[in-house]
């Protein structure tokens, strides 16, 4: 008897621990971190790093006590699970901004279609989104406590789908949060990106406008929720 094949599922999902790119007063980038990235076959892929330290001259730009990346997709049952995870210990931007852990995780579940089988036109991604996981201990911008309740739809049981060509941008705390610091620079928090049928995380960026100009990037995953 023939088996019923099912149609091919393509992976892509990364998780990125830290990020930084320096434009003055020296072009600097910040290189061998901890990231993360899938074959479209799945699998498993983690890694992380003690100590890692971002120097212009003698001036630390930023430090983390530990910072890690892992990401997953496999079939489980009657779905593809992807999951994209990244860590960041002790965290220290110039002194500014500052957090003891920053946690960015995406899940999607895709379910597993017969081959040749069609979605109706029109019709939203059937995968799932969840964010459950994602937040700050103890997040400092400019020596003030900085806390958010996380906007439940992003974080529950049921997760959130999105449409095939859709393009929105959220924020995981529900409304869009930013704080400018004077002589330092604008910090975005819970950025929520979707595109297509992919989502990204990213949960701290970091736009430096100070006598040090560039762009930090702490926290990032994402995974995709539709074939490829």
């Amino acid at each position: 008897m023939r088996q019923e094949q099912s149609e091919r599922y393509i992976f892509s999902a990364y998780a990125t621990s830290l990020g930084a790119l320096l434009h003055q007063p020296v072009k600097a980038f910040l290189s061998d971190v901890p990231c993360a990235a899938i074959p479209v076959t799945g699998g498993l892929i983690s890694q992380s790093r003690d100590e890692v330290s971002f120097r212009v001259g003698a001036q630390e730009v930023l430090k983390a006590g530990r910072a890690s990346a892992t990401v997953l997709g496999e079939l489980r049952g009657n779905h593809y699970v992807t999951l994209a995870t990244s860590t960041v210990e002790k965290l220290n931007v110039l002194d500014v901004v500052t957090a003891d852990l920053v946690v960015s995780r995406v899940t999607s579940m895709y379910p597993v279609r017969k081959s040749g089988e069609k979605r109706p036109e029109g019709e939203s991604q059937s995968s799932q989104f969840c964010l459950a996981g994602s937040h700050f201990e103890n997040l400092r911008i400019d020596g003030k406590l900085i806390e958010y309740d996380v906007d439940p739809g992003l974080q529950s049981e049921e997760g959130f789908s999105i449409r095939k060509l859709e393009v929105a941008h959220r924020c995981l705390f529900g409304e869009r949060r930013e704080h400018r610091v004077a002589q330092f620079g604008t910090v975005h928090l819970g950025e929520v990106d979707m595109y297509g049928a992919k989502v990204i995380l990213t949960m701290l960026r970091v736009e430096l406008g100070c006598p040090f100009a560039g762009a930090f990037a702490v926290g990032g995953s994402s995974a995709n929720g539709a074939d490829g």
